[in-house]
Parts: structure tokens; C-alpha cells; sequence
């Protein structure tokens, strides 16, 4: 049998603490180390298979689209990548100053060269349809490697709008800040150096203590999602409308974010848009192409905090 025990009103769904399997999440440590250790995974992989198979959306074949790249092998004489600034040159050498897609053109060439953790063109073409359809005014990147994603974010924004970026590595950062003033979208674009949960209070002075962001992205330690996004909405960054998307959900997976946004729990409307895995390790023996996702997950807003006891 089940009990409901209403808890504090006003608070908002997406800080609820009822997980989407109807078991209140017991945050304490010793509640951790308690836990059924075995029965967790099997737990998280029907959950990530129920979400998968009620609301994957498949990615349009124009997002998908993608040729065969041949590569010249004398590019590896011409250009290096011992560091994260090393692509600075290649980008000033073969896109022109202020030309946005010219330059997400000559980073994908580039990472074709030297596979990195940056989102790609698939996805960058699935986030940059979301932003064009949601038309956030104050948007919020969480992980930003070296300002692909923001490019392709900022370029999309509304008139007015702007993005605040957190990343964590100050190589990153200095790329970043190159990068997207050399696409001539610095302008709207905001870099912190720092982890997400250490500039929590920044980012909610640039959002506006009294607003809460149109839209998050979450790109960054997948481990860090779920606290992350915890502390956004108890900051009043995330809040009733939020859209939060987040980046390779399925692989390596997010399986406790995805158990925290599913639409079954009631914080959140979400769906899944197929892709594949940006980072492609051909330089691994037993490589193959994996399967991915990035989640979209509307806030639902102010409900009650129902503790569920099963």
C-alpha cells in the first residue's frame, strides 16, 4: 500500500525529491552505503529503457545527414595538437573573422583530425534547433570545452539574447573566449572559469535574481548532472519553464538525471533525440559507434513536494 505525505508547499517540481521508480530518494551518506548495490543498475536500465521507448524522438534526417570524410595525411605536418589553443590557428587560417558557421566548419574538419569531446555536428544541428524553437532570451551552458556548443547556441538566439557559459578548465576557457570572439558571437557570450557548482551564484546574477533561465545545457561530467541541476533549481536558475537539455544522457549515460527528469516523475516533460556518440575513438582496437541522446526536459513549475512511502 502506498502513503502520501504532503511536505513544504510552493516548492518547485523540478526540486522534488520523489525519483521516477516512486521511491523518495534518502540523500544521507549512510543511506548510500546502506543501499541495495545490486539492484541499483538493474533499476537504472529499465528506467532508461521505459524513457527510451515512450518518448524518443527521432533526430530529422537533415540534423543526420552526414558524408564521408576523406582525410589528407599531410594536415598532420601542417597542424598539431599538442594543446587545446593548437586549433586556434587552423580556425584563423581557414574560416573567415565573424563568420559563425564557418567557423563550426573548420572545428568539425579539425576534429576529424583529433577526435575531441566537443558536441558535433549532428547534435550541434539538433541544440541549434531547440534554441531557434524556444527562442531563450537567457540561456546558461554548463561545460564548454572550447566554445563549439556556444557558437552554435549563440548563433541562434533570439535578438537580445545572451548565453552564460561554466567551464571548468581554464585552457578551456581561454579557447573558448578566442573562439567565440573570432566567430563574432562574443559579444552575447559569457565564459566563467570554474565547476558548475561553484559558480552557481554567479551564473544567478547575470540570469537576474528575480528570472530563472529560458534554457540550461548540460555538457559536462555526467556524474555532475543530477547535483548540478539540483542546485540550478534550488538557486533559481531552473525553475516553472526552464528547458534543460543534456548531452550523452544514453552514452556513457546520466542514468540518475534521466531517472530525475523523467516525465513519470513529475518535475519534468521529457523527451530524447537520438544521435550518435560525438567522440569517435577509432584509435581503440574494439571501437564501435555507439548510440546517444540529448534530453529535452521542460519544468513543469510550483507543485507540492509529496514524500511517496511504498
Amino acid at each position: 500500500a502506498m502513503s502520501h505525505a504532503a511536505s513544504t508547499s510552493g516548492r518547485s517540481a523540478c526540486a522534488g525529491r520523489v525519483r521516477a521508480d516512486g521511491v523518495r530518494r534518502n540523500t544521507s551518506k549512510s543511506a548510500a552505503r546502506d543501499g541495495n548495490a545490486t539492484a541499483a543498475p538493474t533499476r537504472r536500465a529499465a528506467l532508461i529503457s521505459l524513457l527510451s521507448s515512450r518518448v524518443l524522438v527521432e533526430t530529422p534526417p537533415s540534423a543526420r545527414a552526414k558524408t564521408t570524410f576523406v582525410k589528407d595525411p599531410s594536415f598532420y605536418a601542417e597542424w598539431s595538437y599538442a594543446q587545446p589553443s593548437d586549433i586556434i590557428p587552423y580556425v584563423e587560417a581557414t574560416a573567415p573573422r565573424g563568420d559563425a558557421r564557418a567557423v563550426l566548419a573548420a572545428m568539425d574538419v579539425f576534429g576529424e583530425y583529433y577526435p575531441m569531446y566537443k558536441l558535433g555536428d549532428e547534435k550541434g544541428r539538433i541544440l541549434a534547433t531547440i534554441v531557434r524553437d524556444r527562442s531563450p532570451s537567457k540561456a546558461v551552458e554548463v561545460g564548454t570545452f572550447l566554445g563549439y556548443s556556444a557558437i552554435w547556441t549563440a548563433l541562434n538566439l533570439p535578438p537580445g539574447g545572451t548565453l552564460t557559459c561554466v567551464e571548468f578548465e581554464p585552457r578551456h576557457v581561454a579557447v573558448a573566449r578566442a573562439l567565440t570572439t573570432y566567430a563574432g558571437v562574443g559579444d552575447v557570450v559569457t565564459i566563467l572559469q570554474g565547476a558548475g557548482a561553484e559558480r552557481v551564484s554567479d551564473v544567478k546574477k547575470i540570469i537576474g535574481q528575480d528570472d530563472v533561465a529560458d534554457m540550461v545545457f548540460f555538457d559536462h561530467c555526467k556524474e555532475c548532472y543530477l547535483p548540478d541541476l539540483r542546485s540550478f533549481e534550488d538557486a533559481g536558475i531552473v525553475g516553472k519553464g526552464t528547458v534543460v537539455v543534456a548531452d550523452n544522457v544514453l552514452y556513457p549515460g546520466a542514468p540518475d538525471f534521466l531517472s530525475y527528469v523523467d516525465t513519470a516523475a513529475g518535475r519534468y516533460d521529457t523527451k530524447l533525440y537520438d544521435a550518435a556518440f560525438e567522440y569517435d575513438q577509432v584509435w581503440k582496437k574494439d571501437w564501435t559507434p555507439q548510440a546517444d541522446a540529448l534530453s529535452y526536459s521542460v519544468c513543469r513549475g510550483p507543485v507540492e513536494d509529496a514524500e511517496v512511502v511504498l
